[in-house]
């Protein structure tokens, strides 16, 4: 008898409707990336429940793909020269998150990715996709937000400021 995958033979059959028992990595990675993405959701809640932020965001994304060309993840710039911690932020977004590192920008505290899931400037797992995407543009609590250009959002000052000028 040649060999035969195990999900061939009729007790695999059974397990067909488990994605995650045939594909043990992809599930940890999910469950890896919905923690962080659980405490990245407990920590903005957190904080807008204490502050009001300055500003707003109106509109909305068009779907052009262009926060997935360039996601920036900020750091420290003590943390920025240890080549330790840029490896494991490497490591990070590129295991949990499927980015592609592009280096560092020109300040040498933002760390540049591109997604892996963009396809045809769409998000493929747009359903389902990571908190950091979700959180896209950052609503910053104590300064102005920063957006890419064509992203589709534009910022609003909040009345709270407007009242005090």
């Amino acid at each position: 008898m040649p060999w035969m995958p195990v999900w061939n033979k009729p007790f695999g059959r059974m397990f067909r409707g488990l994605s995650w028992l045939k594909y043990p990595f992809r599930f940890c990675l999910r469950i890896i990336r919905d923690v962080d993405g659980v405490f990245s959701w407990l920590t903005d809640t957190a904080c807008r429940i204490c502050f009001k932020p300055q500003y707003t965001l109106a509109g909305q994304c068009k779907k052009r793909g262009v926060c997935c060309h360039n996601i920036g993840i900020w750091m420290r710039p003590e943390l920025a020269q240890s080549r330790w911690f840029l490896r494991w932020i490497t490591w990070w977004y590129t295991f949990v998150y499927n980015f592609t590192s592009k280096g560092m920008d020109d300040s040498g505290t933002l760390m540049l990715f591109r997604c892996n899931y963009l396809k045809n400037n769409q998000c493929s797992i747009h359903w389902r996709r990571p908190f950091i995407c979700r959180q896209y543009p950052i609503r910053y609590y104590f300064k102005k937000p920063v957006m890419l250009p064509g992203c589709g959002y534009r910022i609003v000052e909040s009345e709270s400021k407007q009242s005090k000028l």
